[in-house]
C-alpha cells in the first residue's frame, strides 16, 4: 500500500516537470519559448495595437497630457497683431507721421460749416485755426472743436472727418433774448435765452431787444445773476406772444437797488412795479390787467390814461393810478 502511495506522488512530480510531449522535445532541442516568438497572445495584442496607434486601456492620465513648454497657435497669433499694431502706432507718431504731413492726398480740400446765423463762416474758420494746409491724419477735431467753443456766439460745435479730403462742421449759436446794459450805459452785451451773458454788442448788430438794466447797483456777481434770472424767466413768459403782453411789447426791464422789478413797455413807457417775488404770477395778473385797460370806449382805451401800475400794492390786488388830466 505504502509503495502505491509513492508511486502516485512520483507520477504528478515527473508530468509537473516534463509537461507536454511538443514542450518536451523542445528543451530536449536547447530551444526557449522568447526565441520562438511564443510570448503570451494578451502581450502580442496589445503590442500590435499600439503599433496601430491605438491606446492601451490601462494607460495612465499623466500620459495622454501634452508635451510641456509648447505654445498655444492663438497666443502666437495675439502675439503678433499687438507687435504689429505697436510698430504702426510708432511709426505714426514718429518720423512716418511727419512724412505724411507733407502729402498732398491727405490734405483738406471741402470744409463745409453750418448752423451760421450771426457769425461770418470764412471768420469763424480763420478765428478756430482752420485751414487748407491741415492733414487729415494730423488734424485733432477735439482741439479744433474747443477752439470754436471760444467764439463768443458759439454754443455748441461738432467737428467730423469725411473721409479722404473733407471737415464738416456744424455749430450751435447763442439765440439772443436781451441786452445788458452795463457800466453805466456805455457798454451792452447780448442775453441768451438761458441766461447767459455772451457777447458785447458790435457796430451794424441787431438792436431790437428788450434791455435789461440796473445790474450795476449790485456789488456781488451772485446778486447780479440771481436778478439777471428773475429778468430771463419774466422774459421767457413773455415769449409766449400773448397779445395782450407779448415779448415785441416790453421795452426795458429795471431793477432798482433793492432788487424790485420794474417793466416799462414799447407802446406805453408808464412803469409797472412787479416787485421781486412771484414773478408768474404777476405775469398772469398783470395780462388780465391790460386786457382790461387795452378796451376801447368812444374810441380810446383807458390804457391811455394810465400813469402806472402797481402789481406789489396788495396781496392779490393791483393798483392802477390815472393821470390827474384824464
Amino acid at each position: 500500500m505504502i509503495e502505491k502511495i509513492k508511486n502516485l506522488f512520483a507520477g504528478k512530480k515527473t508530468n509537473k516537470q516534463t509537461g507536454s510531449v511538443f514542450s518536451q522535445r523542445l528543451q530536449k532541442s536547447g530551444y526557449r519559448a522568447t526565441q520562438l516568438e511564443t510570448v503570451s497572445r494578451k502581450k502580442r495584442f496589445w503590442q500590435r495595437k499600439k503599433s496601430e496607434g491605438q491606446v492601451h486601456p490601462q494607460q495612465t492620465a499623466l500620459s495622454r497630457r501634452k508635451k510641456p513648454g509648447r505654445i498655444p497657435g492663438w497666443f502666437k497669433a495675439f502675439v503678433l497683431s499687438g507687435a504689429l499694431l505697436t510698430g504702426a502706432f510708432f511709426l505714426l507718431t514718429g518720423p512716418m507721421h511727419s512724412l505724411y504731413d507733407e502729402l498732398r492726398y491727405f490734405r483738406i480740400h471741402e470744409i463745409e460749416i453750418s448752423g451760421c446765423r450771426t457769425i461770418n463762416p470764412e471768420k469763424l474758420r480763420k478765428f478756430a485755426g482752420i485751414s487748407y494746409e491741415m492733414n487729415m491724419l494730423s488734424l485733432e477735431p477735439k482741439r479744433i472743436q474747443n477752439s470754436l467753443l471760444q467764439h463768443p456766439w458759439v454754443q455748441s460745435a461738432r467737428v467730423k472727418r469725411v473721409w479722404p479730403d473733407g471737415l464738416m462742421i456744424s455749430i450751435q449759436e447763442h439765440r439772443p433774448q436781451a441786452l445788458l446794459v452795463q457800466k453805466d450805459g456805455k457798454e451792452f452785451s447780448y442775453v441768451s435765452s438761458s441766461g447767459v451773458v455772451f457777447a458785447t454788442l458790435a457796430k451794424g448788430q441787431e438792436l431790437d431787444f428788450p434791455v435789461i438794466t440796473g445790474l450795476d447797483s449790485f456789488a456781488t456777481d451772485e446778486e447780479r445773476k440771481k436778478m439777471l434770472a428773475v429778468a430771463n424767466l419774466f422774459l421767457r413768459l413773455a415769449e409766449r406772444n400773448n397779445p395782450n403782453l407779448p415779448a415785441q411789447n416790453i421795452s426795458e426791464i429795471h431793477f432798482t437797488k433793492t432788487g424790485g422789478l420794474i417793466l416799462y413797455l414799447v407802446e406805453h413807457p408808464f412803469p409797472i412795479y412787479l416787485g421781486n417775488d412771484e414773478i408768474k404770477r404777476k405775469y398772469s395778473q398783470l395780462r388780465r390787467v391790460l386786457e382790461v385797460l387795452y378796451r376801447k370806449r368812444k374810441g380810446r382805451a383807458k390804457i391811455e390814461k394810465v400813469a402806472y401800475i402797481r402789481m406789489d400794492y396788495q396781496k392779490n390786488k393791483v393798483l392802477v393810478a390815472q393821470n390827474q388830466k384824464g
